[in-house]
């Protein structure tokens, strides 16, 4: 279910769904565009808030949540287009675009919820429910 993106998708994908683009930014790390750079900064916040929750609280507790393309940790957070952010690619595109909006002073409550529905599914993949009121033998 999960994939990783590079930097440079990442913010690419938020600036043509958030509708400030139609492709992909040639460049994102020393990008003179204040959209992108806004963009390559807020990523750390997102990235902040991801590593808070499961399942990435365990599988990425050392908070290194980037690595470089031929797979070195980046534990400052990336450094060129093409590193590798190393939690769900479609999380952190909805995380930066409800992000993006809130700063701009734009309605940002639909990415949020996608954010958070996201971030749920991811937590818990095969969860299952458990009606403890139900009868012996019976299906719900």
């Amino acid at each position: 279910m999960s994939k990783l993106f590079t930097l440079r998708e990442i913010v690419g994908q938020a600036q043509i769904e958030v509708g400030i683009a139609q492709t992909l930014p040639s460049i994102v790390v020393n990008s003179l565009d204040q959209d992108i750079a806004q963009m390559y900064s807020l990523l750390s916040a997102v990235a902040d808030e991801v590593l808070l929750e499961e399942p990435y609280k365990t599988t990425l507790g050392d908070g290194v949540w980037c690595a470089s393309a031929a797979g070195t940790p980046r534990p400052l957070g990336p450094a060129a287009d093409s590193d590798v952010i190393l939690f769900d690619g479609r999380l952190a595109i909805t995380g930066l675009k409800y992000r993006f909006r809130s700063a701009k002073g734009l309605e940002f409550a639909e990415d949020l919820r996608d954010f958070n529905t996201r971030m749920g599914k991811l937590a818990v993949p095969d969860a299952r429910i458990l009606d403890l009121d139900a009868e012996s033998g019976r299906m719900i």
